[in-house]
Parts: C-alpha cells; structure tokens; sequence
C-alpha cells in the first residue's frame, strides 16, 4: 500500500512514560511518599504506578544504572492492532529491527517472565528522528498482563502514605529535539497531533481531546549547547495546585526549595518558572510552572488539572499563536 492510503492515527491518550534510576528501591520510595502511587503491575522487576484511574502509569525500571534518565514514553489508540501499525509504518518508510533506534520500530512480545500473557504481551516501538522511544498501545494498556496488558492486580499495593499531592493524569511528555521541523513532520505523519497553541516558538501538539500534549522544543539556542536530544521531563496534572503550597510541603518532604528559576543545580530541588508571552505565557508572568528534580536530575513537572500549556494563570488558555516555529527565543526553558 502506499503512503497516501494511511490517514494520521488518532491518539486517545499518553499512556505512560518509564525510567530508570540508580537506585530503583529508593526512587519507589520517594515517588509514593510525594504522590502516593500504587503499585498495579510488575514487568519483570520493574515497578508499574497507576496515575489517576487508570490505565495511565509511570514505571520505574528494576535494575540499578550508572546512567539514568526517561527510557520513553507512551501513546495509546483505540483498537490498537499491532500487524496493521506495523504495516502502516513500512508504508511510511520505517524498518522493522531488534531495537528501535531513529526510524526503526520493535514489535516485542513480552511473556510471563515479565508480567506479559502465556503468549505474550505485544508491544510496539518506535524510534524518532532523534532515537527519542516512543511505544504505541491499546487504549486499555495499562502495564500489566493480557493480551492488551490490561490486566493489573486486582488489589493495588497502596502506597505507604497518601502522597502530597492528588494526581489524576500524566499531562505532557516534553521533548528535546535536534530539528524541530523534522520532528513534527514525524509526529504528524504517523498521528493526528495537531497544534493548538505555542510556547513562544515551541509547538504544543493536543494528545486526544483533553489537555494532554506533547511538546516538542528545539535544542538549537546556546542554553541548548551539549544538550543531547531527549525526554526532557514529563508533568503529572494534579489537584488543587498551589505553588506555594507545594514547595512548603516538598520542603517539608526533604526538597530543597529555590523558588524562581530557569533549571535546578542538582538533585532533589524544586522550582518554579513564570512563563511570560515570548513563551506563551501570562502578560503578568502568573502562568507559575512547578518543577522537581529527583535523586539522579530527572525533572517531574507539576500543574493544574487545566494546564494545556497554553496562556493563562492555569496554563489552560490555548490558541497562542506564531509566525516563526522553532526560531530560539533564548529563553533556554520550555
């Protein structure tokens, strides 16, 4: 078949991002005791939280790593089959491999060693322009067993405490990029990710039709210079957010607060950005972004359940526009 007779995918939501850490006991530790995730799903020694209801999840990788980060993130879409995206995707001119680096995909059938069904769990990757991993999944995916990976314990293991704050969704994966321009043509040609607002000249693509994004940014001002592409950070939308309130609390936890800045110095320290309009943010600087590192400086961001990442106190007013996508604006955050 040829590349016209595939329309873009809709994506019905982000489904998860995973990590790995240096010490992954620890970090279970410290992401129940600030958002009190329970545990519904084990891949092998890897930890799966549900985000919200469900199936949303965060998952922490089991085996300890001199070199931490994000692993990739996740979408889902409704009646994911595998063989079908799988020959959509050579239509488009992607090659099938072991590991999905830039422009490959893995089809990987993940059996009972690692919490996948008797005959296995399919799961798809994707590799971006830049190697950034993205997998595609049903809508029900959840982490766990089952033909779809549906099927998660049927008594969560709670968290020791109930967390400090209320999470309900993972709201945006953001992503560091070398070329913009050929980062959105891949997004767009495989998903229907529209752009319904921009961060100055960052792109904010809607993920279905809530306020879920991805965010794609240029690695291209000098801020940016040895900055290798990546996933950036991911943002959990919670409850009640009040900044303030927040940083007493992660204070409180352990954080260390630094109140405005453009990025952390270290591990383990919350800040806040007030995104202005040449980042498509508030007139008055209100648009506040919440933001923590963790032990190995993998950034979490924290928002109102209505941030969109557009304009607004609550980052929930959408439609900034541009006339120059991906010109450095300078600023060094997004």
């Amino acid at each position: 078949m040829s590349e016209k007779n595939y329309k873009p995918v809709p994506v019905f939501s982000i489904n998860h991002a995973s990590m790995r850490v240096s010490n992954p006991k620890r970090m279970v530790e410290w992401l129940q005791g600030i958002f009190g995730f329970p545990i519904v799903a084990r891949q092998g020694d890897s930890v799966v939280f549900r985000i919200g209801d469900g199936p949303q999840y965060f998952s922490i990788l089991g085996e300890p790593t001199d070199k931490p980060g994000y692993t990739h993130f996740g979408f889902s879409v409704e009646d994911f089959g595998p063989n079908d995206f799988i020959q959509r995707l050579k239509s488009l001119g992607y090659e099938q491999s072991n590991y999905p680096d830039a422009g490959k995909f893995t089809l990987r059938n993940r059996g009972t060693d690692k919490g996948g069904a008797v005959e296995g769990t399919p799961e798809l990757f994707i590799g971006d322009p830049d190697g950034i991993i993205l997998q595609i999944q049903d809508a029900k995916y959840a982490g766990g067993g089952g033909l779809l990976g549906d099927v998660t314990y049927a008594i969560p293991e709670e968290a020791p405490t109930k967390g400090l704050v209320d999470t309900i969704e993972l709201n945006h994966c953001t992503l560091g990029v070398s070329n913009g321009a050929e980062s959105l043509k891949f997004y767009q040609s495989i998903f229907d990710l529209p752009v319904d607002t921009y961060q100055g000249p960052t792109p904010v693509l809607r993920v279905g039709t809530g306020n879920a994004s991805l965010v794609l940014y240029e690695l291209s001002g000098p801020e940016a210079k040895g900055v290798k592409p990546r996933i950036d950070h991911t943002c959990f939308a919670v409850k009640d957010f009040d900044v303030n309130r927040i940083e007493k609390d992660l204070g409180e936890f352990g954080m260390n607060v630094l109140g405005q800045a453009w990025r952390a110095t270290g591990p383990l320290q919350t800040y806040y950005t007030q995104r202005m309009p040449d980042r498509g943010g508030d007139a008055n600087g209100d648009t506040k972004e919440l933001y923590l590192t963790d032990f190995d400086n993998n950034v979490i961001q924290l928002q109102d359940i209505r941030y969109a990442g557009g304009c607004g106190a609550l980052g929930d007013v959408r439609g900034t526009g541009v006339d120059k996508p991906f010109e450095p604006c300078g600023c060094g955050m997004h």
